[in-house]
């Protein structure tokens, strides 16, 4: 009797996990430590295991690019102290895309540091209301893709330039992923040799995001191929993404050398092939929401 009555148990517990849907997010994943080091020149890689976070050093005070769910704001603020900088002097915050997983940081790091918030016009009002006007996420009830609202200083436009100390970043917007998507250029100096960095912004297309038949918003589909356009047109030295196993940082940090770390991450073809493989999987998506 006992024998059957705990085979019972053990089937409606089975069958009870059947009925929950998996996690929609891996958050435990997305919030494993990585130790954070220098890309190139000014550039260094702060953020989690799978979410970038760039910290850009320069004498005036620093810049922070991304970051992501707000749990990963300590172990962000860790790696920066341990490469010997302070979170409290950075000075402008930075996204390439207002989701929760990239900007759940910010307004963390902007209690920190006191730090001016610049996000390109379509993320901005995203930001501000901690992610309730998002056209995928903003009606939502899954608490974990909100994220705390943080107030937009400066709000970014088309090929708007971001200056501190002697780093400038160019905006560039690549809609879709989210209306105010962003990916930034720089050109930094390193080992006597310059390098072009693109941090590209996102070209995914999140499960129930509408491209067609009454699109997510007007124009959706015809911003992802602009932006699948701009980025193909792009040639980087370096590429570094919002996550951090689109730019195989694990490979590329094994190849690093104290002579010449920088090297390691130069990736022609891999920014190639990485956008090559986006536009594919895109029209594939397209041509699925036809049928």
């Amino acid at each position: 009797m006992l024998r059957t009555t705990t085979f019972l148990l053990l089937a409606l517990v089975a069958a009870d996990a059947q009925r929950k849907p998996a996690p929609r997010f891996d958050l435990a994943a997305w919030n494993v430590p990585e130790p954070p080091l220098r890309v190139v020149g000014p550039i260094h890689y702060v953020g989690t295991h799978e979410l970038g976070a760039y910290l850009f050093v320069t004498p005036a005070g620093h810049i922070l690019l991304d970051g992501g769910i707000p749990a990963s704001a300590p172990l962000i603020a860790q790696s920066i102290r341990t490469l010997g900088f302070k979170p409290e002097d950075i000075r402008i915050l930075l996204t390439s895309q207002a989701h929760f997983d990239h900007v759940g940081t910010m307004a963390y790091f902007q209690r920190l540091s006191k730090a001016r918030v610049e996000v390109m016009r379509g993320d901005d009002r995203i930001v501000e209301d901690g992610g309730k006007s998002d056209y995928l996420f903003g009606s939502d009830p899954d608490p974990t893709v909100r994220f705390e609202p943080v107030k937009v200083d400066r709000v970014l436009a088309d090929g708007d330039t971001v200056t501190l100390g002697d780093v400038t970043l160019t905006a560039k917007l690549t809609p879709g992923h989210t209306p105010g998507c962003t990916t930034w250029i720089s050109t930094v100096r390193d080992g006597g040799k310059t390098y072009r960095v693109v941090f590209p912004g996102s070209v995914s297309v999140n499960p129930g995001t509408r491209l067609v038949d009454r699109p997510s918003y007007p124009g959706i589909l015809e911003d992802y191929r602009r932006t699948l356009d701009i980025l193909g047109s792009l040639e980087p030295d370096i590429f570094l993404t919002a996550h951090a196993s689109l730019f195989h940082l694990a490979n590329k940090r094994k190849r690093t050398s104290k002579d010449a770390p920088a090297e390691a991450f130069v990736d022609r073809e891999g920014y190639r092939a990485l956008i090559a493989e986006r536009r594919a999987a895109f029209e594939q998506e397209v041509s699925r929401q036809k049928k």
